[in-house]
């Protein structure tokens, strides 16, 4: 009897451990983007820039939609600015936006698995941009204001989390 409970016991364990991950990761909808999706200790502690609570931008369109957020850094007229965008009409692969890496405006990150891209340096002001893709959502995070040093903000724009 107990060697049966023991064999149960581990069957149902193993079981409920290949299950969580797929339970963990819900489909991508357009109703899943979350406007603001950083928090102003999650964007300090990867940046290095204190902000105020975000400023939110939502709108929906048909089987898309398209959120944005804008965090002022305290005490300057920095701005960190996140917009994502669901496009319906978007391939299912990273990658996506390889005519603007072919126009020079965009550099792409070799080996990143969203097919993140760079762009560095404002036409007034300094800026540091990465855009990434995942499935048919685009993720756009600038900064940009006169406090930026761009040479500084590109690594850490990568410390943030992914999002969605």
């Amino acid at each position: 009897m107990r060697h049966w409970l023991t064999m149960t016991f581990a069957v149902l364990t193993l079981t409920l451990l290949g299950i969580s991950p797929a339970l963990a990761q819900e489909p991508l909808t357009p109703a899943s983007l979350s406007p603001c999706p950083f928090t102003p200790a999650e964007i300090e502690s990867a940046l290095g820039v204190s902000v105020e609570d975000g400023q939110a931008a939502d709108m929906s369109f048909p089987g898309g939609r398209d959120v944005g957020c804008l965090y002022p850094v305290k005490g300057s007229d920095t701005v960190l600015s996140v917009r994502q965008t669901w496009d319906p009409a978007s391939a299912d692969s990273a990658g996506q936006g390889t005519a603007k890496v072919a126009e020079g405006r965009l550099h792409a990150i070799p080996g990143d698995p969203d097919g993140a891209q760079w762009k560095v340096g404002g036409k007034d002001e300094p800026s540091a941009e990465l855009t990434y893709a995942r499935g048919k959502i685009r993720t756009r995070v600038l900064i940009h204001g006169a406090t930026v040093r761009e040479s500084d903000m590109q690594p850490r724009l990568l410390r943030l989390k992914r999002v969605p």
